[in-house]
């Protein structure tokens, strides 16, 4: 099995995104998270950083959990930090880092683990994106 690999995440630009709730997101493209999902969750600014430092504090360990758990053919483990990632990543809007830990679960419930190879470049960006938003002046705007 290959285990996920860390790529660096590709950069952010301006751009507006009317789709995901207009002037929320003018600041910083975000293609693999959507902060409006975390600013109508959390109801207001400080709570929205409050939650995304909370994911940017502890997402990225999960993630080594799991790639440790992946390296050692773990399915328990393999689908406890899937599960806690996708809680996290369906926090922040991330539809598709969620789906893919979604099937990993599913795969590690059935022992059948097998090739994510996109999975540490969907995390990285995602984490990119989620610490970005901390400084982003037009999320709530």
């Amino acid at each position: 099995m290959r285990v996920p690999t860390l790529f660096a995440p590709a950069g952010s630009g301006r751009r507006h995104h009317p789709e995901r709730g207009g002037s929320i997101v003018n600041a910083i493209s975000y293609r693999a998270i959507n902060p409006a999902v975390l600013l109508q969750l959390a109801g207001d600014l400080a709570t929205f950083r409050l939650l995304a430092q909370t994911f940017v504090d502890h997402a990225p360990e999960q993630f080594r959990q799991l790639v440790a758990a992946l390296q050692q053919r773990d399915h328990a483990v393999i689908g406890r930090c899937c599960h806690t990632l996708k809680g996290m990543a369906s926090l922040v809007g991330a539809e598709r880092l969620a789906e893919l830990l979604r099937s990993m679960e599913a795969a590690a419930r059935r022992q059948s683990v097998t090739d994510a190879p996109e999975l540490g470049q969907v995390f990285l960006q995602v984490l990119a994106e989620v610490t970005a938003s901390l400084e982003d002046d037009g999320i709530g705007a």
